[in-house]
């Protein structure tokens, strides 16, 4: 009878376990504490990272056709090197522009465009990770 209780227990200790352990699977010998040591804590919160994002902001609201209006912004979570393209929205969808530029070891960027699309034209940057919100700008003639 002590052998099936123990047994009972330890059972009971190994579910509580896994379900403390969010249902991770434990194999091998059991914990008698269900806090975490202070390592355990260290790497889970290590290999959560925070999600990639990319900033834009133009230089120009308003802009002549055809004048160069610059674009800059910041990232975060995403490598130096990392292409980053310029896209215009077109009939509600976004449309590569004929404009790339590379994320500076300093996390930024900066690229330029023209257009002679006369009115409101909305521009974001993407890279493989990211894309940012939408900038306006208001082409003239």
């Amino acid at each position: 009878m002590r052998v099936r209780s123990q047994l009972v227990r330890r059972s009971v200790a190994v579910l509580a376990g896994l379900t403390v352990a969010g249902g991770a699977v434990a194999l091998g010998t059991v914990q008698a504490s269900a806090a975490p040591t202070a390592g355990h804590s260290a790497q889970v919160a290590s290999s959560v990272a925070a999600a990639p994002t990319i900033s834009i902001k133009s230089d120009k609201a308003t802009a002549k056709a055809w004048a160069k209006v610059a674009f800059t912004g910041k990232t975060t979570g995403i490598a130096a090197n990392t292409k980053v393209q310029v896209q215009r929205l077109e009939n509600g969808k976004w449309v590569n522009f004929p404009a790339t530029t590379k994320v500076t070891s300093k996390a930024t960027y900066s690229v330029w465009v023209q257009s002679g699309r006369v009115g409101v034209n909305k521009f974001r940057v993407v890279t493989a990770k990211a894309a940012s919100a939408a900038v306006s700008v208001t082409v003239t003639k």
